[in-house]
């Protein structure tokens, strides 16, 4: 095949895909937030000592403890910049609670969001992650004063890529 022909075919495809995947300002609106929703990632910090040392996986397995309420300066919840952030989390293996909010909370609140489980065990028990923590794997590191945090939400970035082809297995898209 010449190389004037794929240039062409690529082309075409390009432009197809550009007209025939909506391209409206709701779905490139849509993109970003679900591309926003795959990660919670950025350096915390807090006016008082705090700690956390927590890592879990795919919400089937977890480890460590986290009781952080300070400040996330990076991406929490499709919000960028410096907001307010909740990392509250145990797990011991196959059982565990999470509670991980950024940006549009109430701080003075400790009970928001609602805590949730997971592990094997706590999944069984409920209640479950929200949809928007399905498969997520966090790990915290807090120590004091400052500390680091990243979260992967893999059921996020399926949304994302789904997405492209207008599903929203997330339900969050703006139509």
């Amino acid at each position: 095949m010449s190389k004037l022909l794929r240039i062409c075919l690529l082309g075409m495809m390009g432009v197809s895909l550009f007209f025939f995947s909506g391209c409206s300002t709701a779905y490139w609106a849509n993109r970003g937030n679900d591309a926003l929703d795959i990660f919670d990632v950025g350096v915390t910090g807090s006016s008082t000592p705090q700690f956390g040392l927590y890592a879990g996986f795919l919400n089937v397995l977890s480890i460590g403890y986290s009781n952080f309420d300070g400040t996330l300066v990076g991406i929490g919840d499709r919000n960028v910049g410096g907001m307010p952030a909740r990392q509250h989390a145990t797990g011991l293996v196959l059982w565990g609670t999470e509670q991980f909010a950024y940006g549009e909370f109430s701080p003075a609140n400790g009970g928001e969001p609602e805590a949730w489980r997971v592990g094997l065990m706590g999944l069984a028990e409920g209640p479950r992650p929200p949809r928007g923590q399905v498969l997520n794997c966090p790990k915290i590191l807090h120590l004091g004063f400052v500390g680091l945090t990243l979260n992967c939400r893999f059921g996020e970035l399926a949304d994302f890529l789904l997405g492209w082809f207008t599903l929203d297995p997330m339900g969050d898209d703006v139509h």
